[in-house]
């Protein structure tokens, strides 16, 4: 049951995952920047509150930032996540199934490999290929068997 309740989770709109995030996420406030209104580390921080003394904020200062090839922009568009990968091996033969879950612990690490796995961790678009990739690298030619998807920002 739990799966299935994670499987149709809920996105929120973009204002309450902005409002969300302000406290914990990397903004930005370059009003200069020509990126800023596609941006979502700007848009976070225009709901940081005006009362806090110090936010986690990009520098201003560092000529990379605030261009049209900003390091640090996060475009504001919703893309197709995937949400675990439980059912991936049941039809793969032992031996493949090894040689791809270590090149896939090797590529994420533990934590995130298996976060990912359960359906804890959302896997972005590039993860996506990274898995399918890897699966093919080593014979599987059937299909890759997600959990469920949603669609999501790309924090």
């Amino acid at each position: 049951m739990k799966t299935k309740e994670k499987t149709q989770a809920q996105v929120p709109s973009l204002e309450e995952a902005l409002r969300e995030r302000v406290g914990h996420y990397l903004v930005c406030f370059i009003d200069q920047c020509p990126l800023h209104d596609q941006c979502l580390r700007w848009l976070v921080g225009q709901y940081a509150d005006t009362a806090t003394l110090a936010h986690n904020a990009i520098n201003p200062r560092n000529p990379q930032m605030g261009g049209q090839q900003c390091a640090m922009f996060r475009k504001c568009e919703r893309v197709l996540m995937k949400r675990g990968f439980k059912n991936l091996y049941y039809e793969m033969p032992g031996h493949m199934e090894r040689s791809i879950r270590r090149h896939l612990v090797q590529l994420w690490g533990h934590k995130r490999y298996f976060q990912m796995r359960r359906g804890d961790r959302l896997i972005t678009p590039k993860q996506q290929h990274e898995l399918a990739d890897v699966c093919r690298l080593y014979g599987w030619t059937g299909p890759i068997a997600y959990d469920g998807e949603q669609e999501e920002w790309l924090w």
